[in-house]
């Protein structure tokens, strides 16, 4: 069940660019950007700390605010806790806790160094889950948590197919709504162009109805404060002095998801919803909610989860 690194190398790909785009509310900004293709735990280290020795030629700047990191990662999550899989080693969220906060510690003052996070691998949300927890109480004094995105709850699988070429979380994230109407919609293709979608396919909601409810991405926005399942309302309003363990957000990130699963029910009564589809069930999920992709291309496509290394 392991993920297929053509499109994990698509995804990071797409990934890459997209958020080289800069805010439409502000310019580009002076930015460094590194790309790792099947790294070593050593290499993605090193980048972190190269990272951090170009933000400390900047510190002493008059509108130094504590500067920011944005990590994305496309590949393998373990089932423990979301830990990513690399050529060879492990990232636990620990380490690269740890990684992080060193340049922190070097950089930071007079702020704080404000992380973001995009992860498509299984059970991602653990991962983003103990983040957003250490950056609030254990290392509150170093790290802001931005914005973080997580493919799926830490007890979902996340998926990619062979008929998108991307894993269905950074498809989604791709799809932009077009000029075609209410429906129609534009997303990434598996060389990284562009071709049509539908709108209904856009963001975690949209992950979510592709999957008939079994990969519900989690995130955490720093402007509204909430942390959230699916995009779908229903969320986590979470404050810098709120002290909720882990066990506790993740209790009440299950209980949302238990919510997005009966509207998912709702909307698509011809497919169980729970969590660990089988490939036949996901891939007709797929196939039937983009269904003029599925008959606009040739080949068979193949759905497959980014679990464990065989």
């Amino acid at each position: 069940m392991a993920a297929d690194l053509r499109y994990t190398t698509a995804d990071v790909d797409f990934l890459y660019t997209h958020f080289l785009e800069p805010e439409p509310d502000r310019p580009r900004v002076d930015n460094l950007h590194i790309r790792l293709v099947n790294p070593s735990k050593k290499e993605v280290l090193a980048a972190i700390a190269q990272a951090g020795q170009w933000l400390e030629t900047h510190r002493e700047h008059d509108d130094w605010d504590g500067g920011g990191l944005h990590f994305n990662y496309a590949g393998h999550g373990t089932e423990d806790q979301g830990t990513l899989v690399l050529n060879p080693g492990f990232l636990h969220v620990n380490e690269f806790l740890e990684s992080i906060c060193s340049v922190a510690s070097r950089v930071s003052s007079p702020g704080r160094l404000r992380i973001s996070a995009v992860l498509d691998s299984c059970h991602s949300g653990a991962w983003v889950i103990r983040l957003l927890h250490e950056c609030f109480h254990g290392r509150a004094d170093l790290l802001v948590p931005f914005n973080l995105f997580a493919s799926c709850m830490p007890d979902e699988f996340a998926s990619e197919d062979s008929l998108l070429g991307h894993g269905i979380f950074t498809y989604s994230l791709s799809v932009q709504q077009s000029a075609l109407g209410a429906y129609g919609a534009i997303g990434v293709l598996p060389d990284n162009s562009h071709g049509p979608s539908l709108a209904l396919a856009a963001g975690e909601r949209g992950c979510s109805l592709l999957t008939a409810g079994s990969q519900n991405p989690v995130t955490y926005w720093n402007g509204a404060g909430h942390l959230e399942v699916s995009q779908s309302g229903f969320s986590i309003v979470l404050e810098d002095n709120q002290v909720l363990t882990e066990d506790q957000m993740l209790e009440q990130l299950l209980r949302k998801r238990d919510q997005v699963r009966s509207v998912m029910q709702a909307a698509r009564p011809d497919l169980s919803v729970r969590t660990g589809m089988s490939d036949d069930e996901m891939r007709r999920s797929i196939k039937q909610t983009l269904e003029f992709i599925t008959n606009s291309r040739s080949g068979t496509p193949r759905t497959r989860l980014r679990g464990q290394t065989p």
